[in-house]
């Protein structure tokens, strides 16, 4: 979605190594034209657009790429998939250290994890502590999680799902809930127990 690759800032690492786009290639480097619709024959160059749902045409839309697709392979590839990742334990330790009161702490093992996806612009590693005491989830999960089994959870626990992207797409009536509704038997074995909101 052409609203989430625009958060992406244009020194991260993770923009160019995370989607295909532009103009593409074959393997001996013979460029790639465009096999029907309006732009047939002409060269197939993915642009960060998608003008709708029945209206996109096979340029639209960067593509998918964080990992890599071996050659010929149609289904069942062998390539590793992440369940947990090392920076996630980081954050997570930083996130539990800024709730805890040291933010120091925390500024640190955000800039170390930032590292990885600024080695061409050093000086956007780092984070002070009035950045992350600004009360954001930080952003971090929408683009490190990309294409693994942790979308959107974080942004979820700490109320913040979606709300940073407004697509269009998503109506309020189809966002999730915070707090799920207490079950129907504990309120009536206790009658101080108060339904959550929205139930």
């Amino acid at each position: 979605m052409p609203q989430f690759i625009d958060t992406f800032d244009p020194d991260d690492s993770r923009l160019k190594d995370d989607f295909v786009q532009g103009q593409q290639y074959t393997s001996s480097g013979g460029m790639i034209l465009c096999t029907f619709g309006a732009n047939n024959g002409q060269p197939l160059k993915y642009v960060n657009e998608v003008p709708g749902v029945d209206s996109s045409e096979e340029v639209h839309g960067y593509r998918l790429g964080k990992f890599e697709y071996k050659k010929g392979a149609l289904v069942g590839l062998g390539n590793d998939f992440p369940l947990l990742r090392y920076a996630d334990v980081l954050m997570m330790k930083a996130e539990a250290l800024l709730r805890t009161g040291d933010a120091e702490g925390a500024t640190t093992l955000v800039t170390q994890v930032r590292q990885t996806s600024f080695s061409s612009n050093p000086a956007k590693t780092t984070v002070t502590a009035a950045q992350l005491m600004l009360g954001s989830a930080y952003d971090y999960g929408l683009r490190n999680h990309l294409r693994t089994t942790a979308e959107g959870g974080t942004d979820i626990q700490y109320g913040r799902f979606l709300d940073e992207l407004g697509w269009e797409f998503t109506t309020e009536g189809r966002r999730r809930k915070d707090i799920a509704a207490d079950p129907e038997k504990r309120d009536l074995e206790n009658p101080n127990l108060k339904q959550n909101a929205g139930y």
